[in-house]
């Protein structure tokens, strides 16, 4: 749990940034704020299921981005920040 405090590194900061940016350019803030807020406890597993879509998910979106977003929402400090940025981001 100590690893849940520390700060996140540059790259994954700006990574952050630009998903949230993303989330509020499609018009998805309230609904990512809310199963953000309510599905906090199992973010962990959110991020092992985009692991194993990835495949299916990458003729989407770029698949870079999936692994990252599977990173992400394996980080409790990197989905806080996630969640700050979309408050802090008024539609």
């Amino acid at each position: 749990m100590a690893n849940d405090l520390l700060p996140l590194a540059p790259e994954k900061t700006t990574f952050v940034t630009e998903l949230a940016s993303e989330i509020c350019r499609r018009g998805w803030r309230v609904p990512a704020l809310v199963a953000l807020q309510s599905g906090e406890p199992l973010a962990f597993l959110g991020g092992q299921l985009l692991f194993v879509a990835e495949p299916a998910l990458s003729l989407i979106v770029p698949p870079q981005w999936v692994r990252q977003t599977a990173q992400l929402l394996e980080n409790p400090s990197a989905v806080n920040a996630l969640i700050a940025q979309l408050e802090a981001s008024e539609a």
